[in-house]
């Protein structure tokens, strides 16, 4: 597979403020949380507006959508998954799964059954968790809420659980690890049980965020930045941007898609997700960027459940 270049890349969305998450409807409208508190909504010519101003206190992170054209976010704020609907209505949908707290709720994925799969960072909240970036631990978990509210928790001992993606066939679910710079794959078996995580690809050059699958089972995963060494400059910023998107093949092999290392078109790109005619355009949430940004690919994506 060619690299794309970053000329190819279109700034889509000019006014969408900082968003972490990216999701596009059936009719190819393009939604995200800034985190400024406010779900945008953005049309398929690039009109912005906001759909809601969220509670206060909240801090919008990944972002998915149910059959009803509900928007379903993870609050690192508000420590919880929250619904909002078209309407601008919002509900909390869990704080909770079985004995697990959601204290870093981080990217959701539902399966075609509805159920709706949930990384949780970690056990400390968005006040504690940067000291984990420079010293991994082991304090994530993903979790499983079923339609009827119930859930459990499917995996723990995970490095940051980021990003989430379940592939074409539902085979198994997938999660990224951001201080482990690598994917896991959780297989999902027939009699509704899990298989032990399972180191999938690994040693990307920078920290993944979010993924998304086409339908031949390829990943796109993206790589918003590098974490700084101790005393590293500039002093005041946490991550030095990446600005990468990587493909990974059927055998867990990757190469680099998208590089922008100057910040031209992609700006921390956080989460990613196919829209457009055929599901042939990918879109990027960018975290430092007041954009979403999208190009148009030779590929399909993998429908979403509220795309089918």
């Amino acid at each position: 597979m060619a690299a794309i270049p970053v000329s190819a890349i279109e700034v889509f969305g000019r006014g969408v403020l900082k968003a972490e998450g990216v999701v596009v409807d059936k009719d190819n409208n393009v939604y995200g949380g800034g985190r400024n508190g406010v779900m945008y909504k953005v049309t398929p010519d690039g009109a912005v507006s906001e759909l809601a101003t969220l509670p206060t206190g909240s801090i919008p992170n990944g972002v998915t959508m149910d059959r009803n054209g509900d928007l379903v976010y993870c609050d690192l704020g508000k420590e919880a998954v929250i619904r909002v609907t078209q309407s601008g209505k919002v509900s909390m949908v869990a704080d909770r799964v079985g004995g697990l707290h959601l204290s870093l709720p981080n990217f959701a994925s539902y399966d075609a059954e509805g159920n709706l799969f949930v990384s949780n960072s970690s056990t400390s909240n968005i006040n504690h968790i940067l000291p984990e970036l420079m010293n991994p631990s082991p304090k994530g978990a993903l979790v499983r809420i079923r339609p009827n509210g119930k859930g459990e928790v499917v995996a723990t001992g995970l490095y940051i659980a980021n990003g989430t993606a379940i592939d074409p066939k539902e085979e198994a679910v997938y999660v990224l690890e951001s201080t482990r710079y690598d994917c896991l794959r959780i297989a999902i078996k027939k009699d509704g049980t899990f298989g032990k995580p399972e180191v999938y690809a690994k040693e990307f050059p920078a920290i993944p965020d979010g993924m998304a699958f086409d339908v031949e089972g390829n990943l796109y995963v993206t790589l918003p930045g590098k974490a700084k060494k101790k005393g590293e400059p500039p002093l005041d910023k946490i991550l030095l941007p990446a600005n990468q998107i990587l493909r990974i093949d059927t055998t867990g092999k990757w190469t680099m898609l998208i590089d922008d290392p100057e910040s031209d078109r992609l700006d921390h790109p956080t989460n990613c997700a196919f829209g457009g005619p055929g599901l042939q355009d990918l879109y990027f949430a960018n975290l430092e960027g007041e954009h979403f940004s999208r190009v148009h690919t030779n590929y399909r994506g993998h429908p979403l459940y509220h795309q089918r």
